[in-house]
């Protein structure tokens, strides 16, 4: 059966905002009776608005099937649009709601899983206690996602290591350490005060993933020291990597935020040498400026962050 209508001029002008809503209601409800208790109207009217919309676009939209209604393939695809429409003016009409005050605001991060599954989860909690109302989204994703949602205005802020191209970025140094070496505590080296890289020769090791930007760095550094460690196991998290030190997969170089979190579980944490310095850096977009929201929780993540 052909469930197009023959062709005719259409322009956005000749559609109503009624008739859109009520074919939304009809396919979101199922039926014209459950469409009219949505809309809070009856369901003669429904079904006049139903097709008069239908006649208006000239598009078949549901067929009758045992005395239901059965959307079509076109009604399908139509409806899909107009969710996206539907939704976007739910984002405009919360927008306006805080603007207005009635929420504080929402604030989108993006970072890198080592700090977002460390520090960043006590400075959120502690921030949420002080301003209860506010919204925040953390989104733990590589470097250059980051940067790109950064960029396009989908995210207010991104925390990563600065080794990527950061032009078009306001840059801001966030904090500094220092890698430490983590195992269990069954480790030969767990007694020890501190761990050489001399003392990993022949110790099975829990590297990061070869894409990742911090295996180009571990790998820098055995190879200056002249020795290709032994490779138990790869993965693309840090704190992946604790969780298999912690089970006794091998000793693993991550950084300390990731780290410290675990020592209640019992992970060994001893610092490391040669120091290995790791940065991690804020970035916001030129062209966005801050919101004051924005402003507030780096003033006050920068404070969590200073050392005691």
């Amino acid at each position: 059966m052909n469930q197009t209508m023959p062709p005719s001029v259409f322009s956005a002008q000749m559609l109503k905002i009624h008739e859109v809503e009520a074919f939304r209601a009809v396919m979101l409800r199922g039926t014209v009776t459950e469409a009219a208790v949505m809309l809070h109207t009856s369901q003669p009217v429904v079904s006049k608005l139903l097709a008069r919309f239908q006649r208006i676009i000239n598009i078949r939209l549901f067929e009758l099937r045992k005395s239901r209604l059965v959307p079509t393939q076109e009604a399908y695809i139509l409806f899909k649009t107009i969710q996206r429409t539907y939704i976007g003016l739910d984002h405009v009409a919360q927008t306006i709601s805080e603007l207005q005050g009635g929420h504080r605001g929402r604030l989108s991060i993006g970072c890198l899983p080592s700090f977002g599954m460390g520090p960043l989860t006590s400075i959120t909690a502690d921030f949420l206690k002080l301003e209860p109302e506010v919204q925040i989204s953390i989104e733990t994703v590589n470097s250059s996602l980051i940067r790109h949602s950064v960029l396009s205005g989908k995210i207010d802020m991104g925390i990563i290591v600065p080794s990527i191209d950061m032009s078009g970025m306001e840059v801001e140094p966030l904090v500094s350490d220092h890698l430490v070496c983590v195992m269990d505590k069954s480790n030969p080296l767990s007694s020890r005060r501190k761990i050489h890289i001399d003392d990993l020769r022949n110790q099975p090791m829990v590297f990061p993933s070869r894409e990742s930007a911090t295996r180009a760095m571990m790998d820098q550094i055995f190879l200056e020291q002249d020795f290709a460690p032994t490779i138990s196991a790869e993965t693309s998290y840090g704190m992946t990597m604790c969780l298999l030190a912690l089970q006794g997969a091998g000793a693993a170089l991550v950084s300390p935020h990731v780290a410290m979190p675990l020592k209640r579980a019992g992970l060994i944490v001893k610092k490391f040498e040669p120091q290995v310095q790791i940065e991690l850096v804020l970035l916001t977009a030129l062209d966005h400026p801050r919101s004051r929201l924005a402003n507030t929780f780096i003033d006050f993540m920068k404070q969590a962050l200073v050392p005691d």
